[in-house]
């Protein structure tokens, strides 16, 4: 078998870092020493490793969103694997998207354990060697935050997400530093596996600091991945939660955390950019494009990408094309002048030879979707107030001075406003993140899914939101682990 089994790979050691520069070092200690968390300093650098794990990792970041816009219709690339992507036929059996589903799956599995490693070292750390009972919690938090992130993307790219509480198509939850002891779990039903990231995160609401960088979990982050997992969930009650997530995280973060009005220096600072909440920090230097670099359907989809006709509308009429888009090289050293015009980027800025120490950054969250999020919810939760759910709209587009953006104006149904916020999520994550996947599938148009309107030539099966769990993971188990129903 050319990859070795997740299970297998668990039993390897996850390791730390040093605090100064824990994202682009070598790990220095192994977990299965059984000094590996001795005193304070020890508890801090076992949860800084947790990052250098989500760092080096070559399929964790653009990678999956790149697919996830694939599949939305959004835009489209050369390759068998994005074509399996685009079309959807991603199955148990399909070697052109399984060999890249199973990496992610993989490498989030080996994030989560290095989060279970760190939680198990610091909660059984004496109190007295912390310089306080809430220094020793803020440590735990941050490593529950950052699993509670982790099981989220298993959740939503492996799971049945959009299944009911009773569902059994969950995640298969770890929350054991894994030995050979525990490896044989079952998957979670659906509503199970959404408390337990919740659980994560609500702890983390309560216990973790503020933000400071986005280079690390904070309070703010739990609070908008919450809000984020009820939006795209959407049970009875969950909009109104999520609403009330998002006002608290506006009111009341710190006043570091904002927008940046000028959008050439957001993407040009990224991760060091006090518009970004949490990134995937990729270091400084040659580590930067090489990860990005490996990422090759994201970076090489930005290069030779073909938005699909109405996207590509709304990207062209937008004020920020001018400053999102431009002239760029290959990826490739040999490509570097090879020069595409109307290239992303925003993400993609100079390429391998004119920009090699560029900052390639991964944006999971930015304040901008604060905006989005609030009118959507407010939308949702109150249909017929059209111009208090257009406010936050104009609002963020108000913030920008480069460009200068005009006002959403002529919007008086409440369909055309469900268009406006589809249309905004769209234009202002393009390619940043999940969101306007599950936007996707979450709008209507004319009683159809956005889905299916910016995909009409690909047949569109419900059990086609998620991928299939890797058929290595499914027969190492000696227990019976179900698949995905339809990815077969």
């Amino acid at each position: 078998m050319k990859k070795i089994y997740f299970i297998i790979a668990l039993t390897a050691s996850i390791s730390l870092s040093s605090c100064e520069d824990f994202l682009n070092q070598i790990p220095e200690h192994e977990l299965v020493q059984e000094n590996a968390v001795i005193d304070y300093n020890s508890a801090k650098n076992i949860v800084n490793g947790m990052y250098s794990n989500y760092a080096s990792s070559r399929n964790t970041g653009g990678y999956i969103y790149g697919n996830l816009h694939l599949q939305a219709g959004i835009y489209k690339t050369g390759g068998k694997s994005a074509e399996a992507f685009y079309n959807m036929t991603y199955s148990q059996s399909t070697d052109e998207s399984t060999t890249y589903t199973f990496n992610i799956w993989d490498d989030l599995y080996i994030c989560i354990n290095a989060a279970n490693a760190a939680i198990k070292g610091v909660s059984d750390l004496d109190v007295s060697k912390f310089p306080s009972e809430k220094a020793k919690n803020d440590l735990i938090a941050e490593a529950r935050c950052f699993r509670g992130f982790m099981n989220l993307q298993l959740m939503w790219l492996f799971s049945h997400w959009f299944d009911n509480a009773e569902s059994p198509y969950g995640i298969l939850y770890r929350d054991q530093l894994s030995d050979l002891s525990n490896l044989m779990i079952d998957r979670s039903s659906v509503g199970d596996s959404y408390q337990y990231i919740i659980d994560d995160f609500e702890y983390a609401e309560q216990n973790l600091r503020d933000y400071t960088s986005a280079k690390y979990m904070s309070k703010q982050f739990a609070q908008v991945m919450h809000a984020k997992l009820l939006l795209v969930r959407g049970w009875e009650g969950d909009y109104a939660k999520a609403l009330e997530l998002v006002n608290n995280v506006i009111s009341t973060a710190p006043s570091i955390f904002k927008m940046e009005p000028n959008i050439t220096k957001l993407y040009e600072d990224a991760w060091d950019s006090n518009e970004v909440l949490f990134a995937r920090y990729l270091g400084q230097g040659d580590l930067t494009w090489d990860l990005y670099n490996y990422e090759y359907t994201y970076s090489k989809g930005l290069y030779d990408s073909e938005f699909r006709d109405i996207p590509n509308e709304w990207i062209e009429k937008d004020e920020r094309h001018d400053y999102t888009f431009g002239e760029a090289g290959g990826g490739e050293n040999w490509q570097a002048e090879i020069i595409n015009e109307n290239v992303l980027t925003k993400l993609y800025h100079r390429g391998a030879a004119n920009g090699p120490n560029d900052k390639y950054c991964t944006y999971v969250f930015r304040y901008a979707e604060l905006y989005l999020m609030k009118a959507e919810l407010l939308a949702r939760t109150n249909p017929s107030d059209i111009q208090g759910a257009l406010k936050p709209l104009n609002d963020m587009r108000a913030q920008y001075t480069t460009p200068v953006m005009s006002p959403i104006t002529g919007i008086t149904t409440h369909e055309q406003l469900m268009d406006a916020i589809f249309k905004e999520y769209v234009v202002t994550l393009l390619m940043e993140n999940e969101t306007p996947w599950f936007a996707s599938v979450r709008f209507k148009k004319d009683g159809k899914t956005w889905l299916e309107v910016l995909k009409p030539d690909v047949n569109i099966s419900t059990n086609k939101y998620c991928w299939p769990i890797p058929y290595a993971e499914i027969i190492a188990h000696t227990n019976k682990i179900e698949q995905n129903p339809g990815l077969e």
